[in-house]
């Protein structure tokens, strides 16, 4: 009876190692998820020139120069984009109205790691007025990405007028892009 009550003893002692070094190599992985949403201006294009210096400008109108990846987008889900100035443009004590600018943007770089699942943000395909106090939608998606999206911004030859009579100089204003979910 000593006997098998040894070899009883042994085996739960065993079962109880086994049972504690089973609980010792297993650990709880937890992933917090929330929805995160960015919009950043790239940082090397954080200023941004049309020029009007030229008599084809105020007959034409003018472009800046394409802006690559000038916005750059971070959303976990479905999201709009807007775009507004906080002001009108000025230089010294004259300004000229900011709507006379519009901007117009197109799909850029995936900026995520791996591959491009692809986008289905819908851009808005014409030129949008850059309006003061006035958010104007200009890229809508039904899902998450990770991207940039080139812009041009523009004086259009029907707004040419609003730049004329006005002293030389550099006029400036600030332009805004805030993401919303949606």
């Amino acid at each position: 009876m000593t006997k098998i009550f040894k070899i009883a003893s042994i085996a739960i002692v065993a079962l109880i190692a086994t049972t504690a070094s089973a609980q010792d190599n297993q650990t709880q992985l937890n992933v917090n998820l929330a929805n995160a949403y960015s919009v950043v201006v790239n940082p090397t294009q954080n200023s941004v020139t049309i020029d009007m210096n030229l008599p084809a400008h105020f007959q034409n109108g003018n472009s800046s120069a394409a802006q690559a990846d000038h916005i750059q987008v971070s959303a976990s889900g479905d999201y709009e984009v807007t775009v507004f100035a906080l002001g009108d443009l000025v230089a010294g004590s004259e300004t000229i109205a900011v709507n006379t600018v519009t901007v117009t943007p197109t799909a850029g770089t995936y900026l995520g790691a791996g591959a491009d699942p692809g986008s289905t943000a819908l851009i808005t395909p014409q030129p949008i007025q850059v309006g003061a106090a006035n958010e104007e939608t200009i890229i809508s998606s039904e899902s998450g990405d990770l991207r940039g999206f080139n812009m041009v911004y523009t004086i259009p030859a029907a707004q040419t007028g609003a730049y004329l009579n006005h002293s030389p100089g550099i006029y400036t204003a600030t332009v805004v892009y805030a993401i919303y979910p949606l």
